[in-house]
């Protein structure tokens, strides 16, 4: 890791400890405080057995930030127990996480066990510091307005401490400020909201019925269940590198948007896009900075066209978009668009502090360019390629020959 990265994550983990250090000796647990944490030990112990193999493979194909549902357990952990024994039920339930579920899978090293581990420490902390600077010393106590504001506020104040610590960290690692590679997509986001909310729920039946508690393990693993099937399919339609559709996916969605344009006599446009000299930029400067580059680029189309319009990776460095009901004009417009805003990418170079990225982009427009998406992808990518021709860096849109008009008899 670079020095940055490590001093930050270093400082995270020296945080936590030094910060459960100081609360353990201010704020002495009680025996019930001990029999409450073996109990959510055991409970959040048990549902990784049985979800263990669904929480192993959800980590394979997950990217960070990864959400585990550990936080229904540490968020009651938070609320209901000493700071020093909710520390200890984080660190039991990660280390038992790392032994059963995430050892030797790729991607998964110990350092991001022990700072995952950290941050949910600070978060903790953070939500029983709230608590006391409400005045409610037991969230379950009904003192008006106080035990109204607690919850919510416990839960925002946990995700947002282990959030931001984890995105500053990625966006460290990672040279970035995207939103959704540092702070993950809504979706993942309302998993986590979600457990945390069930993390106050298990606090309140461990105040009033801790064997009730056992019933939301079942849930639980149905969740967990369901989150992987949404990470399959995910899986089974994006490119891994740039999260946009692949080419067969790409393939899928193009057909029934030129199927709707046929049936409404609307137009479709398509535009092939192609990383000028990616070859020797990626030889020169290797492949994870290309990799990088193939983000950015591929963000940047995204950003530039509609929320509905249908973005794929083709292959190697090229992208293709379908955009329905646009003319000729309208595509290349978009495509000019996109061609500029890629020429602000900066690639990383250690000599000259960043090197231009350039795209070559061909477009067509059915039905001018043809009746099948074949057709039009085909026009699409000899217009690319005479792009290239021309000396690449530039729009070039396809060319055709109006069809002859028909004389009524």
């Amino acid at each position: 890791m670079p020095r940055h990265v490590s001093v930050f994550i270093l400082l995270t983990d020296l945080a936590a400890v030094s910060v459960t250090a100081g609360l353990v000796i201010t704020h002495l647990p009680t025996g019930h405080d001990a029999v409450m944490a073996a109990v959510i030990i055991v409970l959040g112990m048990v549902n990784t057995e049985i979800s263990r193999h669904i929480e192993r493979m959800r980590r394979r194909f997950s990217d960070t930030p990864h959400v585990n549902l550990t936080s229904v357990w540490t968020m009651a952990a938070a609320l209901i127990l000493s700071p020093g024994l909710a520390a200890a039920v984080v660190i039991a339930l990660y280390l038992h996480l790392w032994v059963r579920s995430w050892y030797q899978v790729s991607g998964v090293h110990a350092y991001r066990l022990t700072f995952s581990a950290a941050t949910i420490v600070l978060a903790c902390h953070a939500v029983a510091g709230v608590s006391r600077k409400i005045g409610v010393a037991d969230f379950l106590t009904p003192t008006f307005p106080q035990s109204v504001w607690v919850v919510p506020l416990g839960i925002l104040v946990f995700s947002a401490v282990n959030s931001v610590l984890i995105a500053v960290a990625i966006g460290m690692a990672e040279r970035t400020t995207s939103a959704l590679r540092t702070l993950g997509s809504w979706n993942e986001n309302a998993i986590e909201y979600a457990t945390l909310c069930l993390g106050v729920l298990t606090a309140a039946l461990l105040n009033w019925n801790p064997l009730l508690v056992a019933t939301f393990i079942p849930a639980l693993h149905i969740l967990h269940r369901s989150i992987l099937v949404r990470q399959l399919e995910q899986a089974a339609i994006r490119d891994s590198k740039t999260g946009l559709l692949n080419a067969m996916a790409w393939h899928t969605f193009a057909t029934k948007e030129l199927e709707k344009a046929e049936r409404n006599g609307d137009t479709l446009g398509v535009l092939m896009i192609d990383i000028d000299h990616f070859k020797l930029f990626n030889d020169q400067y290797g492949h994870l900075v290309g990799d990088r580059v193939l983000r950015d680029v591929a963000a940047t189309v995204r950003r530039e066209v509609r929320s509905d319009d249908c973005v794929g990776r083709f292959g190697g460095e090229e992208f293709v978009v379908a955009l329905p009901n646009v003319d000729q004009e309208e595509a290349t417009a978009v495509a000019e668009r996109i061609c500029a805003q890629v020429r602000e990418i900066r690639a990383p170079d250690n000599e000259d502090g960043g090197s231009g990225i350039s795209v070559s982009v061909g477009v067509a427009v059915y039905p001018a360019a043809g009746t099948g998406l074949d057709d039009v992808l085909l026009k699409a990518d000899n217009a690319m390629y005479g792009a290239k021709d021309n000396g690449r860096n530039q729009v070039r849109a396809a060319t055709f020959r109006a069809p002859p008009s028909k004389r009524q008899t």
